[in-house]
């Protein structure tokens, strides 16, 4: 592991290596601590080496705003610690490696869309989670929605997640794409099938609550004023729309439900349990 650290110059950009040196010089403890637990991590599940990506996580600036950097890499410790028990070995190794999975496909009147796991790295969501699930519209591969996450204990035998994000398209037709696929699919917008995918990923977990950053809480609040005026989400408002409470220790908490529409409903009932279902049957 360490030849593999050390070697990271010749493998990423020079600006990227550049930014991890001088990270590793300004926090040398959190820095050798991170590598030191993919080290273990990765020989105790057999998984091999981590994606250069995962090596190079900012921790001082990873998913919740105003916490501790000890914080964050606990966050970062307990997402991967219930990874394991979540995912097969299978899955956690690609993840691990940096690959992309396919979770699965939803068919709506006229549309597939397919649902991703990926790294958080790789879908412009570093910040906001270490995982990942993105929602594509399968006949261009275009992007409707991407949320970051991690995986969050809850107590000794139950675990759950915390949203730190949820992006939306970018590009000229973002809004006409998000309509025509909320249209197709019966109603559900792309955001909610998404939620829905990471409620079914937890559905085993025992907890009674999904967790999500609020916009007091989130990381883009540590950048400039110029930088943080272009989020244009308000997630407040959104987690109040989905039965959100605030709550410690991101901001939110949202229920859990079922989604589990009747086979005989309407399309809107069947693209719920259709999306859940692909998070639930995830392995």
């Amino acid at each position: 592991m360490l030849g593999h650290v050390l070697k990271l110059g010749l493998r990423v950009s020079l600006k990227r290596a550049v930014v991890f040196s001088m990270r590793f010089a300004r926090h040398p403890l959190l820095t050798v601590r991170w590598i030191t637990f993919l080290s273990e991590f990765g020989e105790q599940y057999r998984l091999g080496l981590p994606h250069d990506d995962l090596v190079r996580k900012s921790i001082p600036t990873f998913f919740l705003h105003g916490a501790s950097s000890g914080a964050r890499l606990d966050l970062l410790r307990d997402h991967f610690d219930v990874a394991s028990e979540v995912l097969s070995r299978r899955s956690l190794m690609a993840l691990w490696r940096g690959s992309t999975l396919e979770m699965g496909t939803v068919s709506g009147r006229s549309e597939n869309y397919r649902i991703q796991l990926q790294l958080a790295d790789h879908c412009g969501a570093r910040h906001e989670g270490a995982f990942a699930i993105r929602l594509r519209r399968q006949s261009d591969d275009f992007a409707l929605c991407t949320v970051g996450f991690v995986f969050v204990r809850c107590g000794d035998e139950a675990y759950s997640l915390a949203i730190g994000g949820m992006q939306g398209p970018k590009g000229e037709d973002a809004k006409r794409s998000l309509i025509t696929a909320t249209r197709d699919l019966g109603g559900l917008r792309p955001k909610d099938a998404a939620l829905l995918v990471l409620q079914g990923l937890v559905s085993e977990g025992h907890a009674a609550c999904l967790y999500a950053v609020s916009n007091e809480n989130h990381v883009i609040n540590r950048r400039r004023l110029k930088r943080r005026k272009m989020m244009l989400a308000d997630l407040d408002a959104y987690w109040f729309d989905r039965g959100g409470e605030p709550a410690g220790p991101f901001g939110f908490s949202l229920p859990l439900t079922d989604g589990r529409g009747v086979p005989e409903g309407n399309r809107r009932e069947q693209s719920k349990r259709a999306f859940r279902d692909v998070g639930a049957w995830f392995y």
